[in-house]
């Protein structure tokens, strides 16, 4: 995809009578191209920043998968009813670069042509600042995989996230080994990167672990994006902890898995917070990242459908027919805030901002990733956590018992 160029502002010049009359026409001929959408022509524009390359582009390619995919199901289906007439979905994708800077960039590119809806980056801290461009430019904006709880605890009116926080990321792989390790884990440390998201994942994790009564070793800082983690790793082995939480993105985890054998932790249990859920982890380490445990926002579950997807399997084996991969969390992810913005501007008969933000915050839809539904936050109220292990070289459920398709295997289990 080529590279957008952002243009500057230009110099201002004055503006005679005769031009302020035909301005003002133009603008009314075009249904006005910086107020209302332009559902007039047609075609419902909503705009996307992602990372297309940089360090993230890995998850943000996955999610590029599911926002494909929920654009082609509501073009294919004659687009979307909207106050009496068909639509069609046209997703404007910008690369960020895996920037921050650049998503911010980008969000107010967006609201200069006059585009009211976004849909969220990868990450948390590309969220975080397109959250609070859109608030300053009056655009919504639906989240889809930034998890940092500080992005809903800003008070924000205009964001809306459909997965759960990162507060919930080790605490749900904690819960589990509660429930299904034996013998439990006693001893355990956090190796973070020094992230927005990973810090939120940790901070929660550590409270979660004391209050099972489990000891918390000092927890090991890296640099986000770091490509050696054996420093980290040898002071942890020191330690002897029965699990290593990696509060990590794709690449990182990666590292940390690979470091951790050469160093001969085999004999500790390893949980990741966005890596092990993914196929593409047991593929990246031939054999490695077996018995790894990972949490995943979404898992297919039968009693999950809408009217545009069907149920979770249906929606899996759309991805699959156009990938040729299972459909990771990422995707899935995705697509439900696509879903969940289509649903809105259906129910709200307008692409407008105010009438699209006044539908969310009233949507109650049961869909394919599960009921989406928003609390006073902008937090998905019925999103929970599944906790996934690579077993037979593929992530598969192992809790809540309602989603396990396996138990769990555990290092020193008799």
């Amino acid at each position: 995809m080529a590279a957008h160029v952002f243009r500057g502002k230009g110099v201002r010049r004055p503006v005679t009578g005769a031009l302020v009359v035909l301005l003002l026409l133009c603008t009314a001929c075009q249904g006005g191209r910086r107020g209302p959408g332009r559902l007039g022509d047609g075609v419902l524009n909503v705009g996307v920043s992602l990372s297309l390359t940089g360090q993230f582009a890995q998850e943000a390619r996955l999610m590029l998968d599911g926002y494909r995919l929920c654009e082609r199901r509501v073009n294919e289906r004659g687009g979307l009813p909207v106050a009496g007439r068909r639509v069609r979905l046209k997703l404007h994708i910008r690369d960020d670069y895996s920037e921050p800077a650049a998503a911010a960039r980008i969000v107010g590119m967006f609201a200069d042509r006059g585009y009211h809806l976004l849909l969220g980056p990868y990450g948390s801290q590309a969220t975080a600042v397109a959250a609070a461009a859109a608030e300053r430019n009056g655009q919504i904006l639906v989240n889809a995989l930034g998890a940092s709880d500080s992005i809903s605890e800003r008070g924000y009116r205009n964001t809306f996230s459909v997965i759960s926080p990162a507060s919930e990321y080790a605490s749900s792989i904690l819960f589990a080994l509660r429930e299904l390790a034996r013998p439990q884990p006693r001893r355990v440390v956090f190796l973070s990167a020094d992230d927005d998201f990973s810090r939120s994942v940790t901070r929660a994790g550590e409270r979660t672990a004391r209050s099972l009564g489990m000891r918390v070793l000092p927890t090991r800082y890296f640099r986000s994006g770091a490509t050696d983690l054996s420093a980290a790793l040898t002071r942890a082995r020191k330690e002897r902890p029965d699990l290593i939480i990696g509060a990590v993105h794709f690449a990182e985890g990666v590292v940390l898995v690979r470091q951790s054998r050469e160093l001969g932790l085999d004999g500790t249990a390893i949980a990741l917070t966005v890596a092990a859920a993914t196929a593409e982890l047991p593929q990246r380490l031939n054999g490695l990242a077996e018995g790894v445990i990972g949490v995943s926002q979404w898992v297919p579950r039968p009693e999950n459908r809408d009217a545009w997807f069907g149920t979770a399997d249906d929606y899996a084996a759309a991805y699959r027919s156009a990938t040729g991969r299972e459909p990771p969390y990422h995707a899935a992810a995705a697509s439900a805030s696509c879903l969940a913005l289509v649903l809105a501007v259906r129910r709200a008969g307008s692409d407008r901002a105010e009438p699209v933000r006044s539908a969310l915050a009233a949507l109650d839809e049961p869909s394919f990733f599960g009921r989406i539904a928003f609390d006073a936050r902008g937090r998905n109220a019925y999103k929970h956590m599944t906790v996934t292990q690579i077993q037979r070289g593929r992530p598969v459920p192992v809790w809540p018992a309602v989603a396990a398709e396996s138990t769990l295997t555990w290092p020193g289990a008799r």
